[in-house]
């Protein structure tokens, strides 16, 4: 046979196993996600306060290492941001959830007051499409139209309510041991994060470990500016949108500040989400400060909250934290819809971090894949390690 022939036949038969290595591989990695979220769904509890307790750690990160270089003592810093912490939930407690809820409380009276005139307003809406079902011969009546929808929402009953007493005082047992264990994971984890980190690298074969640190450490620079700039723009941007709507004096300032700021730690879809509450507040209210009608109003505080939401994304931005999560809008989208998916609320916050781990674990296989493709051969076609 011809050395020609033979080397053609010794490189085929190498691409029929690297693509038997490579399915096998997929095949297993499929099997072992299927596991791990198993794994996930048994210990969900477990796994939700390790992750907020995470959160919170990369969170207070910064200024507790901050700190460190002053104090020198890291328990001490940690104390201390703890009592900061400490002082400003007291503070919110006292002065901030009493407008919150007196907020609330006057956004539902509202609603409530303005309910039937709503009603009266969706029947003239709806009166000329009744006049064309009548002479088209269909007899539909706007009140059977409106109390359809009204009938979509819950009613609740006084059986109800007891049970609903009970699950509530469950829930504030469970929420105040979760809440403990929460604040004493993040306290460990602020003061020895390093530590527990180079534990676990450790448990590894010596030859993996200098990666292995790579990865960890290009991991929690991405987590890092994640919070630096998501977190902190998003709260700063609601601060000051609460600021421009006591300005203009839209109703319930506090409370669309706060959902705003919230909802902004979400790219893409966060902001609309988070501005929709002050679409409807400006509605029901109007404004104080702007001598106009509602739809004006409305008009005029939807541009200047684009306005300062372009300021925002397309000045302060990338000067301030540059793209700190290099993913496309649709896979963001796609995190976003998959952590709600599997746990509401809680896996929406998680989903971008997430997303960033899986982004860097992503790249360091891709390299890893094209420096094995780019090895030398020897003559028979096969690698050299």
């Amino acid at each position: 046979m011809p050395q020609s022939d033979q080397t053609a036949d010794n490189e085929s038969a190498n691409k029929l196993i690297t693509l038997q290595r490579q399915l096998t591989v997929i095949v297993l990695a499929l099997l072992a996600c299927v596991g791990i979220f198993q794994i996930c769904i048994y210990f969900a509890d477990i796994l939700r306060v390790l992750g907020i307790s995470i959160l919170f750690s990369y969170l207070f990160l910064p200024v507790v290492d901050w700190l460190h270089k002053y104090l020198k003592v890291r328990f001490l810093a940690v104390l201390v941001v703890y009592f900061v912490v400490l002082i400003g939930i007291i503070f919110s407690a006292i002065t901030l959830v009493p407008t919150i809820i007196s907020q609330v409380t006057q956004l539902l009276n509202s609603m409530y007051e303005q309910l039937p005139q709503i009603v009266h307003y969706f029947e003239q809406t709806l009166l000329p499409v009744e006049q064309r079902l009548h002479s088209a011969q269909i007899e539909i009546k706007t009140i059977d139209l409106v109390n359809g929808l009204l009938s979509i929402f819950p009613t609740m009953q006084a059986g109800q309510i007891f049970n609903r007493v009970g699950d509530v005082a469950v829930s504030t047992m469970t929420g105040t041991v979760y809440g403990l264990s929460i604040l004493l994971l993040t306290f460990y984890f602020l003061l020895d994060g390093d530590k527990m980190q180079t534990a676990i690298i450790k448990i590894f074969p010596q030859k993996h470990r200098e990666h292995l640190q790579s990865i960890a450490s290009e991991i929690d620079q991405s987590l890092q500016a994640f919070f630096k700039g998501q977190v902190v723009l998003a709260f700063g941007f609601g601060i000051l949108m609460t600021i421009v709507y006591y300005i203009l004096g839209v109703h319930y300032a506090l409370l669309l500040g706060i959902i705003l700021a919230v909802l902004e730690i979400i790219p893409v879809v966060g902001p609309t989400v988070g501005f929709i509450p002050t679409i409807f507040a400006v509605l029901f209210d109007g404004t104080d400060h702007i001598p106009a009608d509602r739809w004006t109003q409305l008009v005029l505080v939807i541009a200047i909250f684009c306005g300062l939401q372009w300021l925002k994304d397309n000045l302060i931005a990338p000067k301030y934290m540059g793209n700190v999560i290099g993913l496309h809008p649709v896979v963001i989208f796609l995190a976003i819809m998959i952590g709600a998916k599997i746990d509401g609320w809680l896996g929406i916050i998680f989903a971008l971090p997430v997303a960033c781990i899986v982004q860097v674990l992503a790249k360091d296989l891709y390299a890893g894949y094209v420096f094995s493709n780019n090895l030398p051969k020897n003559a028979s076609g096969k690698k050299i390690f």
